[in-house]
């Protein structure tokens, strides 16, 4: 995924509203995947009008500080995470945020957007990043296309 892919799925995934019961889809549908391809245990994270709405830890994933890393990424850039990472070399605060332990410029955090807003964010961390992310895009892309 390049710089224009990445742009492009952030316009894409928007929503019109954005629900709990829709978080919840999301969450299920990235287990599913995980099960499915027999990787590695994740963590998800889903956080929606600053309320806790969805955490989910699979047996054998151990306790981080990365959910809450690419959440802050997330929410301080009103990006992806990938996208910080991505576009470091360009916004000299992304690039800054490498060396801070608060942050992750790491795929795996995705904003939720409603009618163009971020409201929201959701947070997958256990994969290589970029796996974690394309879990995480695959699945927000399955749940917007079931409400159309």
């Amino acid at each position: 995924m390049d710089k224009i892919d990445i742009v492009n799925q952030e316009q894409k995934l928007q929503f019109d509203v954005f629900t709990h019961e829709m978080g919840l889809e999301i969450a299920l549908r990235i287990i599913k995947k995980v099960k499915e391809q027999a990787t590695k245990p994740v963590g998800i994270r889903i956080v929606h009008k600053d309320a806790l709405i969805f955490y989910y830890s699979m047996d054998g994933r151990e306790e981080n500080t990365w959910l809450a890393r690419k959440e802050k990424t997330v929410l301080d850039s009103g990006h992806s995470s990938l996208y910080t990472n991505l576009f470091a070399d360009e916004v000299p605060e992304y690039k800054e945020w490498e060396s801070d332990e608060a942050y992750a410029i790491y795929g795996g955090g995705f904003p939720i957007f409603e009618k163009g807003e971020v409201t929201g964010v959701i947070c997958v961390s256990g994969l290589s990043h970029r796996e974690d992310h394309r879990l995480l895009a695959e699945s927000m892309e399955e749940v917007l296309a079931a409400q159309y």
